[in-house]
């Protein structure tokens, strides 16, 4: 494994990015965000580089994880958002395929002196974070913060068609960014927070002020296939909420295996059935 610092001021003082023990990683800047980001292919591996991916033309499987720990407690902002035990990225470890994962702006420690829109620019950030708390708690679905990710996803995978693959707030982006990106060609969201309103209103959270809300776009383009899965006593994010939107996107809609909003590592083999055939169906198709 490598881990490659593209830009200084995004190395200095980091926290510890998980291990990778297969393929390759590293930190990008994409609209003045830094993103931590690590790719393998079994075809490049033991290589000591960031492959450009982008070189290649099969569908690229894009893993997106949530929200992570963006509160350390009500009313108490975490100086570093990145869960202890990032559940997505267990899924990429074990995948045994070609997978990118795609760190989220703030996380891993990656720095940022992106500044957010008033009146939340009043305040520098501490020395000890990495970045603006806005881009990991009101922004964090912000236009800048897709526009950033979209950025990333195209210098490192170009025009090649991708399948998203999100958890919970990473199912949001997973959306957002597809409705971006015109070689996204799939779609899948585990206990994936698509009515990002509903949510917010059912926990009395903050609302999410300069946060886009799939549930409020557009529905995505028809050439889009979507499989969003619900955990059937997800009390974070409700199943009936997935369904809803998932029938507003005449999409589909599948009560998983999980019970709760967590609980999808004890399925991964039944998850990556389910990629691989998505990838197969969209392979037939192309």
């Amino acid at each position: 494994m490598a881990l490659l610092c593209f830009f200084v001021t995004g190395c200095a003082g980091l926290a510890t990015p998980p291990e990778v023990k297969e393929g390759v990683a590293g930190y990008v800047n994409a609209d003045d965000f830094n993103m931590w980001l690590a790719y393998k292919n079994e075809a490049i591996a033991g290589e000591d580089r960031m492959v450009d991916a982008s070189t290649l033309q099969a569908l690229l499987i894009v893993v997106i994880e949530g929200d992570g720990l963006p509160w350390s407690r009500p009313w108490r902002i975490s100086s570093d958002p990145t869960s202890p035990d990032p559940l997505m990225f267990d899924w990429y470890r074990q995948w045994p395929g070609e997978a990118l994962y795609i760190g989220r702006p703030c996380y891993f420690g990656a720095r940022s002196g992106r500044v957010p829109p008033a009146p939340w620019d009043r305040e520098n950030p501490p020395e000890a974070q990495p970045c603006f708390a806005y881009w990991y708690t009101h922004g964090r679905y912000s236009e800048a913060v897709v526009a950033a990710m979209a950025q990333a996803l195209r210098m490192k995978a170009g025009d090649r068609p991708l399948l998203l693959l999100g958890h919970s707030g990473g199912g949001t982006l997973a959306m957002l960014l597809a409705a971006q990106m015109s070689n996204v060609a799939a779609v899948m969201t585990l206990s994936g927070n698509l009515d990002v309103g509903a949510w917010t209103s059912e926990h009395n959270f903050s609302r999410l002020t300069g946060s886009l809300d799939p549930a409020v776009m557009p529905p995505l383009n028809r050439d889009v296939r979507q499989w969003h899965w619900g955990a059937s006593e997800d009390r974070t994010v409700k199943p009936e909420w997935i369904e809803r939107e998932a029938t507003r996107q005449q999409a589909t809609f599948q009560l998983g295996p999980a019970a709760k909003h967590s609980d999808w590592r004890l399925y991964w083999p039944q998850i990556n059935d389910a990629v691989s055939q998505l990838k197969a169906t969209i392979s037939r198709q192309r």
